[in-house]
């Protein structure tokens, strides 16, 4: 899979290459409160008589999952490119 060089994602992120594993790291934490966060919603409305509603977040829950997977790779892949 490709991730993108350092210098692209360090333009992204609007940090220099330096900063970047920090930056992922961040983006890291950030994920994972959104996963945690579409976690506990759809346990709140696990029992909901809406089908579609607890099909729709649990494809979220997938996704989000995935996300923060994606970030992880990046960030461990940030910091052996730049150590």
């Amino acid at each position: 899979m490709r991730y993108g060089t350092p210098l692209e994602w360090s333009e992204l992120l609007g940090v220099g290459p330096d900063d970047l594993p920090a930056a992922t790291g961040r983006l890291v934490q950030g994920v994972e409160v959104l996963d945690d966060t579409v976690v506990q919603l759809r346990t709140i409305l696990h029992d909901s008589p809406d089908r579609g509603l607890d099909e729709a977040l649990m494809q979220l829950e997938r996704r989000a999952r995935e996300v923060v997977e994606l970030v992880r790779d990046l960030h461990h892949q940030a910091i052996q490119e730049l150590a």
